[in-house]
């Protein structure tokens, strides 16, 4: 597996993980549970959006090198 494999990897993990927070979220009975699914939720878009970031400047480094 390579780094753009990884991250990439990475990423769809992130999006199960937000999914099944959300998930949890709308089940959760009480309102505290529900908040704290729904933080987890949003750490888990925060995560893929660095994950993609570091996705991109992995792939604008490799163009740059010529790689």
């Amino acid at each position: 597996m390579d780094i753009f494999e990884a991250l990439e990897k990475a990423i769809e993990n992130e999006k199960a993980a937000h999914a099944y927070y959300r998930k949890c979220a709308e089940e959760a009975e009480d309102p505290q549970t529900r908040a704290i699914f729904e933080t987890l939720a949003e750490d888990e878009l925060r995560h893929q959006k660095v994950l993609k970031e570091r996705l991109l400047a992995v792939k604008l480094r490799k163009q740059k090198s010529g790689l």
